[in-house]
C-alpha cells in the first residue's frame, strides 16, 4: 500500500504527498488529477476496462506526464525532465490510489 496524504494547500491548490520512492506518483495525481473528480472516475473506468479485458493497455501523455496502464502495472514518468525519470507500480497500487484521491474529492 501506498501512503498518499491528500490535502488543499494555503491558495486552494489541489496536493498528494508521498514517500520519495513515489514522489512521480504524488506528482502526476497532483499535475494531471488537477483536484478534479471526474479525471479520476475515467482512470478508474479505464482500469475496470482492462481488467475486464476490453483493453490490454492504454497510454498517454498528460500536462507534464506520461501513463501507460497494463493489466498489471502503471508506469508513470516525467516528460519534462532532462533525466529519464520513470515510476512503475501495480495496477492494483495505482487503482487504489485512485480510489483514495477520488475519495477526498468528493
Amino acid at each position: 500500500m501506498i501512503n498518499i496524504q491528500f490535502y488543499e494547500d494555503e491558495q486552494g491548490y489541489f496536493k498528494a504527498e508521498t514517500d520519495a520512492q513515489y514522489r512521480l506518483l504524488g506528482q502526476y495525481l497532483e499535475t494531471e488529477i488537477q483536484g478534479v473528480a471526474e479525471v479520476c472516475q475515467d482512470l478508474l473506468e479505464t482500469i475496470k476496462e482492462l481488467e475486464q479485458g476490453d483493453r490490454t493497455q492504454i497510454e498517454g501523455v498528460g500536462n507534464g506526464y506520461g501513463l501507460k496502464l497494463t493489466t498489471e502495472s502503471a508506469t508513470i514518468w516525467s516528460e519534462f525532465t532532462e533525466t529519464e525519470l520513470t515510476l512503475e507500480i501495480s495496477l492494483a497500487d495505482f487503482q487504489q490510489a485512485l480510489e483514495g484521491c477520488l475519495k477526498f474529492l468528493q
